[in-house]
């Protein structure tokens, strides 16, 4: 009897959600997203731009974490996101979670569409101000990267070049 309840369930809220209506996008938005890409392409060549992060950051001899999100298809919710540890996730002499760190600024790129630590900014709870976060838009993607353990400075250089290695990958398709 719960099988069958929850199957009826499950059906209402397929169609349910069929029904729903379907948010409203400009032609032209339209027009400018990367209708060839799927996300799980996506995620593969999220994943091959976070090996170069971390080769960039091994080539600066800097250790941390590095964050790389995009979203796809002008979706406005459906971030795919994933993480890199290049040597340590931890600076437990100073007393830093650079997972934590990584991600907050992931996540306010995400929020501003701009760069973190922008000191114009006021934060909101989740966000920690740090610079090393980077935010561009490409071929319908947005994308948000950054990195955390070593300046902000050397954070930043290590995100924008994910950036660049991401897009590289999106125009090979």
């Amino acid at each position: 009897m719960k099988t069958k309840l929850l199957l009826m369930l499950l059906l209402w809220g397929t169609c349910f959600s069929c029904n729903a209506p379907q948010q409203n996008k400009k032609e032209s938005d339209l027009t400018k997203v990367n209708k060839n890409m799927t996300n799980e392409q996506l995620r593969e060549k999220l994943a091959l731009a976070l090996e170069d992060m971390k080769a960039k950051a091994i080539e600066m001899g800097i250790e941390g974490v590095a964050t790389a999100s995009v979203l796809n298809n002008g979706d406005t919710v459906d971030w795919i996101g994933e993480m890199k540890v290049v040597g340590s996730y931890c600076n437990w002499k100073d007393g830093y979670n650079l997972v934590a760190v990584a991600w907050s600024k992931c996540g306010e790129v995400i929020a501003t569409q701009a760069d973190s630590g922008d000191p114009n900014h006021k934060t909101i709870t989740g966000e920690l101000g740090y610079a090393g976060g980077a935010y561009d838009e490409y071929e319908g993607c947005k994308l948000a990267f950054a990195f955390s353990g070593a300046t902000s400075e050397e954070d930043l250089v290590v995100a924008k070049y994910g950036i660049e290695r991401m897009k590289g990958y999106i125009s090979s398709r």
